[in-house]
C-alpha cells in the first residue's frame, strides 16, 4: 500500500490542469506526472480521440452493457451468477500453492461531461482453503485529501454451496466504513460473512476522481492468482495517451483497440499470484500489468506533446513554482548562518546543515516529489513530505554556497525507471546530491539514521533523474565502499551443565549501523529478540545495551550479555558457534524463483570466539573449512581451535556481489546451502564429570 500511497500522492497533485487544457481553456505545455513501459514489440502505443462524448454516471451500466457486445467475444457472469466449474473448484490449476482465487476483476473506466474519471469495478473471490479465508477482511484505498476520491455503490455478498444448496449473505450497510490512512489517503473497509473454505465473495463498488488525471495503471496481477482480469478505457476526447504492456512472456494478453469508439480494452487470464521472496526487487517490476500516459493533446488540429524529452522534463521542474521555484527562495534563516559560520570546509558545512534539518525537520512519513506548501511553510511548521524536506535541504546548501541539486529518485521497494523516456511518475520522492571538496554526497533528510557519506539504503542500485536546466541526467546509485559490515566479539565460559554464559560485542559499521538504530529506535525489545534470541535454541539475553558512536567513522556498539543451555546427548555438548551473524538458516529455499536476488548492499561479516571450558573436557576438532563462489563475489571462512582448556573459533562471511538474476537463482541458492550448513555445523565437547 505504500506503494500506491506515494505514486498517487504526487500523481493527483500534478495532472490538476488537465481539465482545463482539454477544454483548450489553456495554450500553454501541461506539466504532469505519468509512467511508461515499453510494450513486447518494443514500441511506445499511443490512442488517441477527438470524438467529444458526454458520459454520465447515470448510464454507467448501460456503457458497460454496451462494452461488453462491442470489445469482448468472452461473455461475463452476471452478479452472484457462478459456473459448475466456479462451484466445485477446489485448487488453482495454474498456481496450487494458492489459497484463495481472483475468479474475475473487471472494470470499466469512463468520465462524465465534467470530465471527472469514473470506474466502475467488480472482484470475485473464491476461498480455497482455511488460509485463505482471511480474504474476507476487505479494504478498497481511495485518495482521498480534498475529496478527490470518493466510492459509491458498494455491495458485496458471500456465496456459500452446501450439499447442492447455494445460499447468500448481504454485507450489511451500517457494515461499511471508512479508515483514514494518513492526510492523503483513506480506505473502505468491511468484513464478508459466513466465510468458509469453498465461499465465493463478490462485491462491486463505482469511483468517482474529480477529474481524469486520477488515471492509474491496470494490475492484472496481485499476490492471489486471477483467472480473468479484464479492463475497459474510454479515453477522453481531443487527448493522446501513451500505453504500454509490463508483463512475462509466458502471459498472453488480448488488446482490442476502439479508436473510432475512443476505447481500448485490456484481458489477461490464467494469472499466477506474485507473493514475496526474500531480497526481492520491487513488486511492480514484476506485476503484469498495463500503464497509462498523457502524452499530448490536439488544439485547434495541431497535436501538442507533454514532456518528450529528459531536457523538457528539467526545464518544466525547474520552472515549477513547487518545485525548481523553491531553491532560490530567500529563507533568511539566521541560525542556520550561525551554525556554518565556524566550519572550516564545505564538506563540515554540508554535515551541519544535513545533520540539523534531520534532527529538526519532522518526517510526516509520505513521500512526494514537490513542496506543494513551500518550503519557508516546512520550515515554520518543522515538518513536511520527503520533497518538502529535501528541497528545504537543497535551498539551505545552496544559500551557504554549496553546490548541490534535487534528484528525482524511485526507492527500491517503489521500481525500477524507464530511462528511454521521461515520465516522472516512475519517481516516488526528491532527495539531495551535494558536491563539497570534491566529492559527492546522496542525502535524504527522511533517514534519520543515515550520516552523511552513507547513501541512503533505499536508494541503493538505483537509477535517478539529476534535475537541473543545465546539468540534467540520468544518474546510478550505488553503495560505493561501504559495507554491512559487523564485527563480533563473544567471550564465555561453558559449565559442566552444558550451560554458557558469555558477554558479546557488536561493532556495526556503515549499512549495518543504520539498520541496527532504525530497528531500535521502532522497537528496541523486538531487535533483540529478533537479532540476539529468537533464532538460537535456549538462549535467553540477560542484558542489552548501545553506546551510539560519537563520529560517522566509528562504529554503533552493542553490548550482550547471555545465558544458553547447550544440547547434548550420547554424552557430548554440542557447540553452534554461528552466533549473532544473520546467517543461521538459508533464506533461498523455493525450488523456482522468478525475481531477482537485490541484496542491496555488499556483506563483511567477522565472529572472532573465545570459550573456556571446564578442565579435561575433549574435542572433536574439525579442520579448517572454506567456500568460494565460482565468480569469487562471495567467500565463507571457518576455523576452530583448542588449546589450555580454551576453545576459539574464527569465521568470516564476505559478499561483495549485490545482485543475482534470476536465470542465475539456483546457484545460490546452492551455494547458500552449503554455506549455512557450514557455519551450523557445531563444535562436539566431551566434558568431563
Amino acid at each position: 500500500m505504500k506503494m500506491q500511497k506515494l505514486k498517487a500522492t504526487s500523481f493527483f497533485q500534478r495532472w490538476k490542469d488537465i481539465d482545463d487544457l482539454l477544454f483548450l481553456k489553456k495554450t500553454v505545455q501541461l506539466k504532469q506526472d505519468g509512467f511508461l513501459f515499453l510494450n513486447d514489440f518494443g514500441k511506445l502505443v499511443t490512442l488517441k480521440t477527438t470524438i467529444m462524448r458526454s458520459i454520465k454516471p447515470t448510464i454507467l451500466f448501460a456503457i458497460l452493457f454496451i462494452g461488453k457486445t462491442c470489445y469482448s467475444q468472452t461473455s461475463f457472469p452476471a452478479f452472484g451468477t457462478f459456473s459448475a466449474e466456479e462451484i466445485n473448484m477446489k485448487q488453482c490449476n495454474f498456481d496450487p500453492e494458492a489459497d484463495a482465487i481472483v475468479l474475475l476483476d473487471q472494470a470499466v473506466a469512463t468520465y462524465d461531461d465534467t470530465h471527472r474519471l469514473i470506474t466502475e469495478r467488480r472482484i470475485r473471490i473464491k476461498i480455497l482453503n482455511e488460509k485463505g479465508i482471511e480474504q474476507a477482511d476487505v479494504a478498497i484505498p481511495f485518495y482521498s485529501r480534498d475529496e478527490f476520491e470518493n466510492l459509491s455503490g458498494l455491495q458485496a455478498y458471500t456465496f456459500n454451496f452446501d450439499d447442492g444448496k447455494s445460499s447468500v449473505v448481504a454485507v450489511e450497510k451500517k457494515a461499511f466504513y471508512t479508515e483514514r490512512t494518513n492526510s492523503h489517503w483513506s480506505q473502505m473497509k468491511f468484513a464478508m460473512p459466513a466465510v468458509k473454505v469453498g465461499s465465493i465473495i463478490e462485491y462491486h463498488y463505482i469511483s468517482t476522481m474529480k477529474h481524469y488525471g486520477g488515471l492509474d495503471e491496470w494490475r492484472f496481477q496481485s499476490s492471489l492468482p486471477t483467472l480473468k482480469s479484464a479492463y475497459l478505457l474510454h479515453i477522453l476526447p481531443n487527448a493522446e495517451f501513451a500505453y504500454s504492456v509490463q508483463k512475462n512472456n509466458r502471459y498472453p494478453i488480448i488488446i482490442r483497440p476502439m479508436p473510432d469508439e475512443g476505447k481500448i480494452y485490456f484481458e489477461m487470464n490464467n494469472v499466477a499470484g506474485l507473493r514475496l521472496e526474500p531480497y526481492m526487487d520491487a513488486p511492480r517490476d514484476y506485476q503484469q500489468k498495463v500503464m497509462f500516459q498523457f502524452s499530448g493533446y490536439f488544439s485547434s488540429g495541431t497535436r501538442q506533446n507533454v514532456n518528450t524529452t529528459w531536457k523538457a522534463l528539467a526545464y518544466d521542474l525547474m520552472t515549477d513554482k513547487t518545485y525548481g521555484s523553491q531553491l532560490d527562495k530567500d529563507l533568511k534563516i539566521d541560525v542556520i548562518k550561525t551554525l556554518i559560520a565556524g566550519e572550516p570546509t564545505a564538506t563540515a558545512k554540508v554535515r551541519a546543515i544535513y545533520e540539523y534539518v534531520k534532527k529538526n525537520i519532522a518526517w510526516n512519513g509520505i513521500d512526494t516529489k514537490y513542496a506543494s506548501d513551500g518550503v519557508k511553510a516546512v520550515w515554520e511548521r518543522k515538518k513536511g513530505t520527503s520533497g518538502e524536506i529535501n528541497l528545504l535541504l537543497t535551498n539551505l546548501l545552496k544559500s551557504a554556497g554549496i553546490e548541490a541539486y534535487p534528484i528525482l529518485a524511485a526507492e527500491r521497494d517503489y521500481g525500477k525507471i524507464d530511462s528511454t523516456y521521461p515520465f516522472i511518475d516512475k519517481f516516488n520522492k526528491t532527495i539531495v546530491l551535494a558536491i563539497a571538496d570534491n566529492r559527492q554526497y546522496v542525502l535524504d533528510a527522511t533517514q534519520e539514521n543515515c550520516p552523511l557519506g552513507l547513501t541512503p539504503y533505499p536508494l541503493l542500485g538505483t537509477s535517478a533523474f539529476l534535475v537541473d536546466r543545465k546539468n540534467f541526467n540520468l544518474i546510478r546509485i550505488a553503495a560505493g565502499n561501504r559495507f554491512y559490515k559487523n564485527t563480533i566479539t563473544i567471550k564465555g565460559e561453558l559449565d559442566t551443565r552444558g550451560q554458557l554464559t558469555a558477554e558479546t560485542k557488536v561493532e556495526s559499521y556503515d549499512y549495518a549501523m543504520q539498520s541496527a538504530l532504525d530497528e531500535i529506535k521502532n522497537d528496541k525489545k523486538k531487535f533483540v529478540a529478533n537479532n540476539f534470541e529468537k533464532p538460537y535454541e535456549g538462549l535467553t539475553v540477560d542484558s542489552f545495551l548501545i553506546v551510539p558512536p560519537p563520529s560517522d567513522s566509528l562504529p554503533l556498539d552493542q553490548y550482550v550479555r547471555f545465558k544458553q543451555q547447550l544440547n547434548q546427548s550420547g554424552g557430548y555438548t554440542f557447540l553452534n558457534p554461528n552466533l549473532f551473524t544473520g546467517l543461521e538458516k538459508n533464506p533461498f529455499i523455493s525450488s523456482i524463483r522468478f525475481t531477482n536476488v537485490n541484496f542491496g548492499y555488499p556483506y563483511n561479516i567477522t565472529v572472532e570466539e573465545t570459550f573456556k571450558v571446564p578442565s579435561g573436557t575433549r574435542i572433536d576438532l574439525p579442520e579448517d573449512k572454506a567456500l568460494r563462489s565460482t565468480d569469487k563475489t562471495i567467500e565463507a571462512f571457518k576455523q576452530v581451535r583448542f588449546d589450555n582448556n580454551e576453545l576459539k573459533v574464527v569465521m568470516r562471511f564476505i559478499q561483495t556481489t549485490t545482485l543475482v538474476t534470476a536465470e542465475n537463482y539456483p546457484v545460490i541458492k546452492d551455494f547458500y546451502k552449503k554455506m549455512i550448513d557450514m557455519l551450523n555445523e557445531p563444535v562436539l565437547l566431551k566434558i568431563a564429570d
